[in-house]
């Protein structure tokens, strides 16, 4: 078991870094300190390997999936956009907290922007269930918005949010200051409010409404 999990960790890191096509077997099995026909043994293929990084970051996806299905079924017809968000950013920023979460998240940038039909079959059984609800719930909110444009409006959120919490230490770095003592905090109210306006610039030309006037 102790190998198992070293070679999700380190596949965690090769496909962070190199997504679906560029990570190397050989190196992952070298960094995980294992024969590469032990990783083989245990997972088949890198196709296989990848679903199953995936999947030990279940809970994490569950958790965003859960969370928002509970906020429609506790507030029904009356969530709004802003909840939605909060929802979606609470749960990045818990995720980026953590070394082996960030290079989830960094790893699912990569996998969605990989044109490969591996990559995209994963993205399809792994990674669409909450995006889906996501969607569902904005068209809620907007009742007239097309499928497609609440789905482009969800992109938005998911790219804007995932570039963010992969790359904000060049936030600082570009604002040439140390992060103030509440930047977490500060950070997640101000990429909420960019994220509620850019979704309601997108839909406005749908009529806008929130789901308590649905």
């Amino acid at each position: 078991m102790q190998r198992k999990n070293a070679i999700l960790v380190a596949a965690n890191h090769h496909f962070a870094l190199h997504g679906f096509r560029g990570a190397s077997l050989r190196d992952i099995a070298r960094d995980a300190e294992v024969s590469l026909t032990l990783l083989n043994h245990h997972f088949g293929s890198k196709f296989q390997l990848l679903c199953a990084v995936i999947d030990s970051h279940r809970a994490m996806l569950d958790e965003r999936a859960s969370a928002l299905l509970a906020l429609m079924s506790s507030r029904p017809g009356t969530f709004t956009v802003r909840d939605l968000v909060q929802v979606w950013i609470r749960i990045g920023f818990e995720t980026a907290a953590h070394a082996d979460g960030e290079h989830f998240l960094r790893l699912m940038a990569r996998v969605m922007d990989d044109p490969s039909e591996e990559a995209a079959q994963v993205v399809r059984e792994k990674l669409d269930d909450a995006a889906l609800v996501f969607i569902d719930a904005l068209q809620q909110c907007y009742p007239t918005a097309t499928r497609h444009a609440a789905a482009s409006a969800y992109i938005y959120v998911s790219a804007t949010l995932l570039k963010f919490l992969v790359g904000s230490k060049r936030v600082f770095r570009l604002a040439g200051a140390s992060p103030p003592v509440d930047a977490v905090a500060d950070d997640q109210a101000r990429l909420a409010r960019f994220l509620v306006a850019g979704i309601e610039a997108a839909l406005n030309h749908s009529a806008p409404v929130d789901a308590r006037a649905a």
